[in-house]
C-alpha cells in the first residue's frame, strides 16, 4: 500500500496558529480578517465533508487522484477568507483494497531475467523475477504471475475402473483386445493373438485414460504404468506428454534423486572433488553457482548422474533414456532435470531431448522483502476457528478470527513481521480473498483496507491546487550560518542579522535587505537544507524582520535550473 508523505512545518503566524481545530473555531479566528490573507493549516477532513459537501456515499476517497480533484471543493467551502500563498497539509481517508496485479512473462522477460531458457526452474527464479519486475514492491504487494515452469512428471498406474473404460472405448475398433482387456484388466502383448496390443494401440487407449482422469495441460507429461500378460503376469510403462491435442511418447524412464542418491555420488566423487562432494551429501543438492567453492559443473553433474544411473539400473543397455530430476541451489532451492541416453556404457546428455514445461498461474506476495505464496489456509485450519465450512462468509469475522489464529500459527513473530493470507469466502460462491496483517505490540493486526494519508494544497489566488511547498522557518542557527556565509558581502546587513536575529527591511538603513540580497541569502540556505532538492521543489522561507516593528515575512521560492528563485 503507498504512503503518500510530504514534509511539513507549521508556521506559527503573528496573527494565529492553526492546529487540528474545528471548522468553526478556525473561521471565527480568521473572520476578523479581509479575505484574501495567507496563512498556513493543518486540516483533516471530517465525515460532513465527505457526505455533506462532497455527496459522497463514503467518508473516503477512491484514491490519491479522487483526492487532489475534490479536496479543493472542502477547503473553499470552509476556508473562503484564505488566499493566494495560502498552505493546507490536509489528512484525509482513502480506500486502498487488496489490488492482485495480473502479469504473464513473456519470452523477452525471460532474456532479460538472464535466463537462456523460456521458463522458471523453481522458485529462486520466479523471485528474482519479481525482484526486476517489480524493484519499488512493497509489503502487501500482490501479484498473479502467469509463467513457464518446468514440469513434475505425474505418475499414474491404470486400474480396473480404467480398463473397463478402454473396453468401451475401443470396442468398436478393436474389438478382441478392448473386450480381452477389460476381461482380464491387462494389455495381451503376445504377437499374433487376437488380443494383442501394439504400443501404438496401448498410447490410444492411454489417451482415453488420462482425458477422463486429468485436465489436458499442454506440455504436462505422465509415466503411466499398466499391467500386461505375455505369457506370464508383468508390467510396462510408457512416458507420455499432451501437445495441445493428444498425448504423445515422449522421452525416457523419469527417476528423481533422493538423499541415498546425493550421499552415494558424494562417497564415490569425494576424492576428486571434496568439497562439492561433501556439500551435496550433506544438503541433498548440487550448488550450481559459478562463484561457490562447491559448484558442480555440467561434467561433474553428468559424473554423478552416471553413479547414480549404474546403482538404479545395472542392466540399462545402449539407447536407454532417462529423465533426471534433482535439487539444484543458485540462491535457493529449486528443481532441475536432465534427459540422458545411454551410448555404449556410459550415459551422457540426450541433446534431442525436450524440456517438458506447463503453463503455471500463481499469486505472490511481497511479504519481508521477498515473495512468495501468501499463507494459504487449510480445512482444518477453519475447523480450528470453529467454521462449520472450509471457508468464511462474513468479513469481520474472518478478520477477527484471523488475527487470533496468526498468533497461535506464529508464537514466534517478531515487532513488523508481516503476514499474507490467502483464504476461502464464500458469498454465494466461493472465491479466494486476501488479508494482510502486521504484528504489533504483542498481536496480529489486520491492514485496513481504508487508509489515511496527508497531501499538501497550496492556494494560487483562484483555488486550491495540490502542492508541493515545504514550509520552513528560520532559527537562530539558520540567521547565524547566513551571517557567516555573507559576512564578506554585506558586512552591515549580516553584523545587524547576527546581533538582532533578524532581517532589516526599512529601506534606506545600511543594515537593508532587498529582495534580491534575500533571494541570494535564501539560495544558500535551502542548498544547505535540501541539497538533493528536485527541479520544481517549493519552499514557503518565513524569517523575522524589523520594519519599525519586529514581525515576519514569507518568501516563496521554487527550483528552477538548479537555482532558487521567487515565485
Amino acid at each position: 500500500m503507498k504512503k503518500f508523505n510530504y514534509l511539513f512545518t507549521t508556521i506559527t503566524m503573528a496573527l494565529l496558529t492553526i492546529g487540528c481545530d474545528p471548522v468553526e473555531d478556525i473561521n471565527e479566528r480568521l473572520e476578523a480578517n479581509e479575505p484574501g490573507i495567507s496563512t498556513v493549516l493543518d486540516y483533516t477532513l471530517t465525515e460532513d465533508d465527505y457526505k455533506e459537501v462532497l455527496e459522497l456515499d463514503f467518508a473516503n476517497f477512491g484514491g490519491v487522484d479522487d483526492a487532489r480533484a475534490l479536496v479543493p471543493l472542502v477547503l473553499n467551502e470552509n476556508f473562503p477568507v484564505l488566499g493566494n500563498g495560502s498552505l493546507a497539509n490536509v489528512t484525509f481517508s482513502i480506500y486502498d483494497p487488496i489490488r492482485v496485479q495480473d502479469y504473464t512473462v513473456t519470452v523477452s522477460d525471460y532474456e532479460e531475467a538472464g535466463i537462456s531458457d523460456s521458463y522458471f526452474s523453481g522458485l529462486g527464479d520466479v523471485q528474482d523475477f519479481l525482484d526486476l519486475k517489480y524493484p519499488q514492491a512493497e509489503n502487501g504487494d500482490y501479484v498473479n504471475l502467469t509463467y513457464q515452469v518446468l514440469a513434475d512428471e505425474i505418475a499414474y498406474t491404470l486400474d480396473a475402473d480404467d480398463f473397463d473404460l478402454i473396453g468401451d472405448k475401443l470396442a468398436d475398433a478393436y474389438p478382441d483386445p478392448a473386450s480381452s482387456a477389460a476381461q482380464y484388466s491387462n494389455f495381451e502383448k503376445r504377437d499374433g493373438r487376437d488380443a494383442f496390443w501394439s504400443d501404438d494401440m496401448i498410447l490410444e487407449a492411454i489417451n482415453f485414460v488420462l482425458a477422463d482422469n486429468f485436465d489436458n495441460v499442454s506440455g504436462q507429461k505422465y509415466s503411466v504404468s499398466y499391467a500386461i500378460y505375455d505369457g506370464s503376469a508383468g508390467a510396462e510403462s510408457m512416458t507420455v506428454q499432451f501437445d495441445g491435442n493428444v498425448y504423445v511418447a515422449v522421452g525416457g524412464v523419469a527417476y528423481e534423486f533422493v538423499d541415498a542418491d546425493y550421499e552415494l555420488a558424494a562417497a564415490e566423487l569425494a576424492t576428486a572433488y571434496p568439497g562439492p562432494a561433501a556439500n551435496a551429501g550433506q544438503f541433498g543438492s548440487f550448488d550450481v553457482r559459478e562463484t561457490s567453492d562447491n559448484y558442480w559443473s555440467p561434467a561433474m553433474l553428468l559424473e554423478a548422474f552416471n553413479i547414480v544411473l549404474d546403482a538404479q539400473y545395472p542392466d540399462s543397455v545402449e539407447g536407454d533414456k532417462f529423465e533426471l530430476t534433482y535439487a539444484i541451489y543458485n540462491g535457493a532451492v529449486s528443481t532441475q532435470v536432465s534427459s540422458v541416453i545411454k551410448e555404449g556404457d556410459t550415459f551422457v546428455i540426450d541433446e534431442t531431448a525436450s524440456v517438458s514445461t506447463i503453463e503455471a498461474t500463481v499469486v505472490y506476495a511481497y511479504v519481508n522483502n521477498t515473495w512468495n505464496e501468501p499463507f494459504a489456509l487449510e480445512s482444518e485450519d477453519y475447523t480450528e476457528m470453529g467454521q462449520r465450512f472450509p471457508n468464511f462468509d462474513d468479513e469481520d469475522e474472518a478478520i477477527f478470527k484471523l488475527e487470533i489464529f496468526l498468533g497461535r500459527e506464529f508464537p514466534y513473530a517478531e515487532e513488523g513481521d508481516f503476514v499474507a493470507v490467502a483464504y476461502a469466502f464464500y458469498d454465494g460462491s466461493t472465491s479466494t480473498e486476501y488479508a494482510n496483517f502486521v504484528f504489533e505490540n504483542g498481536s496480529f493486526v489486520n491492514i485496513p483496507s481504508v487508509i489515511e494519508t496527508s497531501l499538501q494544497f497550496g492556494n494560487d489566488g483562484t483555488t486550491w491546487v495540490p502542492d508541493n511547498t515545504i514550509a520552513y522557518s528560520l532559527g537562530g542557527a539558520d540567521y547565524a550560518f547566513l551571517a557567516a556565509e555573507l559576512a564578506d558581502e554585506y558586512p552591515a546587513q549580516t553584523s545587524s542579522m547576527g546581533q538582532y536575529g533578524n532581517l532589516d527591511r526599512r529601506s534606506g538603513n545600511s543594515a537593508f535587505w532587498s529582495d534580491d540580497m534575500i533571494v541570494e541569502a535564501m539560495n544558500i540556505l535551502l542548498d544547505d537544507l535540501d541539497p538533493s532538492a528536485a527541479e520544481g521543489q517549493k519552499y514557503a522561507v518565513t524569517f523575522d524582520i524589523y520594519n519599525g516593528s519586529n514581525t515576519t515575512e514569507t518568501f516563496y521560492l521554487i527550483k528552477t535550473d538548479g537555482v532558487w528563485v521567487q515565485q
